[in-house]
Order: structure tokens, then C-alpha cells, then sequence
């Protein structure tokens, strides 16, 4: 963490101002340290490098993930303040599901980003603030920076500590863990704030999808991209029903079965399919989409893909109409609503 990411920052349970507590430093990066807030006491600890701006139960439970840094600095856990939280389970459940995916997939080498950011203009990012909610290990707002913009990133899970360490020596990212339900930000400061296939794995999509707006300065741009409702999703739906009661290494080792099946059996036999002269071109036209991605992102690419299909303790799909509905009851303007292929739906919109 760097200490000018304090100008942005409140306390995510009052909105009051933070001081900073250093224990660690390296340079410019406070490596370990505490903020303070000035309105209802509540401390937030900074584990390396990354702020736990986190409320009520879930920052007690980074006690027993981060046990060294506790029993270093002795700061307590449960000095957060925050109200009960009714989708505790649940958050437990996704940050443990996500948290597992982005610290063992943290090398996830699909460079999907150009296509999330098509519809946009020609220089969007350049010299902007921007918000990526649910980065993961950071894969996007690197990609972001490279294009010019400051990027603040957030997820509730420990794929933080991969997003800092992907984006480690980028003066303009800066890495912290929060809930998008109790976000540690100041209103109205953003340019642009996106969340890529992160808002259908939430317990209340809809309500995070009406939160964010608030957060954007006048003119300000929100887009954000969701499953699309369609029946060859709907048939993954079963193999869900099994996944979910294994444990994390347990839909790791399903992934890796049902990745031998479609990529070793499916994506190879198209990649030999398309090598032959005569029928070569037939295939490499008519192959589902899916089949040709894959082809070229790779075996690995593909394994995560299929452990965060399995995984995802909630996952939502939506119609045409649904979509329409959210953008009509937020308080954007200037909205857009677009299908990228069969899988996808792009929303926009900009603040008042």
C-alpha cells in the first residue's frame, strides 16, 4: 500500500476519515501497518501490503488466515465495527471458492480484457480513476493501467494478495480487500468503475449493481458484464449440484476430470480437424465459439475456466428483459445494453 491511496479511502462502516499506522515499510510500500478510523474506532489492518478494509465478522475471520501478522503486531481482530451480516455464510463460502482459485491460478494467461473493453472509445483509460470491482489476481487492471488509468482494485477474498503481486511496481494500481456491499471509498470520485463477470456470483446482484453509482463523479461511466441466460448453461447446473458439496481441492480434482474431457478429447480433436487441407476451413467456420477460444488460450486456460464454473457457490443468469429492468430502475443515463455472443450481456450507463 501506498500512503496516496489515503485521499480516496474511508472507514467502511461510518464513512469517517482514516489515519495511518505504519509497523513496516519498504521504500514508498507500507508492507504492514493498521488504519484508524477517527469516527467509530474501528482498526483495519494492512497484511502485506494489501488494507482489510473488511467489516464485523469477516474481519475478525482474517485472524486465522493471517495468524503471523496478528501474533506480531498484536492487533485485534475484532476491533472492526460493522452490523450483523445476513449473507455471512455465503460470503465465507464465495471469498474461501475465489480465494482458492486466484492464489492457485494466480499465472491465468487469458487476455480477455480487449474484448470486455470493445464497445468503449478509442482512449477511455487514458489519465482516469478507475474502480475494478472483484479484480481477482489483477489480471484486468494491469491491463487498465497499461492503458493509461489510476486503478483502485477490491475483492472480498485472499486473491488480493495475487493482484498485488501481479501489479507489484505499478505506481498506478493499487490493491485492497473489501466487500462491495461496504465499500471504503468516498462518493462521487471515480471516472469509471467496471466489474467483469464478478456480479453474478453475488448473493444480491441487483442491489451491488444499484450501490455503484454513488461512487462515480458526474458523467462518470459504470459498465459491467453477466451471464446471459441460455439452456446449454442451464445443463452445467448438474454438474453444480455435485461440485458443490466437495470441498476446494475436491472441485479441483473435478475440474481436472471434466477439462480431460473437453479439452483433451473436444478442443484437441478440433485443432487436428482444422490442419487437415480439405476440411480444415469447414471446421475452423463451424465450431461452436467456445471450441475455437479455447483452442488458442490453452490447456491451462481452460482448467481454471472449468474450476470457476464448478466452484461459484452462486451463480445467476440473465434474460433480456431482466437486464432492461436493472438499467431502467438505476439512476444512470446514457445506458446501453448489448449481447456479446450467446453468453454475455454488457450493460452501461454514466452518473448524473
Amino acid at each position: 500500500m501506498r500512503q496516496n491511496i489515503m485521499q480516496w479511502i474511508c472507514c467502511p462502516s461510518c464513512g469517517a476519515d482514516l489515519s495511518l499506522e505504519t509497523f513496516e515499510a519498504e521504500g514508498k510500500e507500507v508492507l504492514a501497518g493498521a488504519l484508524h478510523c477517527a469516527g467509530c474506532a474501528g482498526v483495519y489492518p494492512i497484511i502485506g501490503g494489501v488494507p482489510r478494509l473488511l467489516t464485523g465478522k469477516l474481519q475478525s475471520d482474517l485472524q486465522p488466515q493471517y495468524p503471523d501478522f496478528f501474533r506480531r503486531y498484536g492487533l485485534d481482530p475484532a476491533a472492526g465495527h460493522g452490523e450483523e451480516d445476513k449473507e455471512l455464510v455465503s460470503k465465507r463460502k464465495t471469498q474461501s471458492r475465489f480465494g482458492y482459485e486466484w492464489t492457485r491460478f494466480d499465472d491465468y494467461a487469458c487476455d480477455n480484457f480487449p474484448d470486455f473493453v470493445a464497445p468503449l472509445p478509442e482512449h477511455f483509460f487514458s489519465g482516469k480513476l478507475g474502480l475494478d470491482v472483484g479484480c481477482g489476481a489483477g489480471r484486468h487492471i494491469m491491463r487498465a493501467s497499461q492503458m493509461g488509468a489510476e486503478m483502485i482494485g477490491v475483492d472480498v477474498s485472499q486473491a488480493v494478495d495475487a493482484a498485488y503481486r501481479n501489479n507489484a511496481g505499478d505506481d498506478n494500481v493499487h490493491i485492497l480487500q473489501a466487500d462491495v456491499y461496504h465499500l471504503p471509498f468516498r462518493q462521487a470520485q471515480f471516472d469509471f468503475i467496471y466489474s467483469l463477470g464478478v456480479l453474478h456470483h453475488l448473493p444480491a446482484p441487483e442491489q451491488a449493481f444499484h450501490l455503484l453509482p454513488a461512487y462515480l463523479k458526474p458523467g462518470g461511466s459504470l459498465f459491467v458484464w453477466l451471464y446471459a441466460y441460455m439452456p446449454r448453461k442451464m445443463m452445467l447446473e448438474s454438474l453444480r449440484i455435485i461440485s458443490q458439496r466437495l470441498s476446494n481441492q475436491g472441485i479441483h480434482r473435478m475440474a481436472w476430470l471434466c477439462n480431460l474431457v473437453d479439452y483433451g478429447v473436444f478442443i484437441n480433436l478440433y485443432k487436428l480437424l482444422v490442419k487437415q487441407p480439405r476440411i480444415g476451413r469447414f471446421f475452423e467456420h463451424a465450431a461452436p465459439l467456445r471450441v475455437r477460444e479455447y483452442a488458442g488460450y490453452g490447456y491451462q486456460v481452460s482448467l481454471t475456466d472449468w474450476y470457476d464454473r464448478l466452484s461459484a457457490p452462486i451463480t445467476n443468469y440473465y434474460t433480456e428483459e431482466k437486464m432492461q429492468q436493472w438499467l431502467a430502475h438505476s439512476s444512470l443515463g446514457h445506458t446501453q445494453l448489448q449481447a456479446v455472443g450467446d453468453s454475455w450481456w454488457w450493460l452501461y450507463g454514466e452518473a448524473h
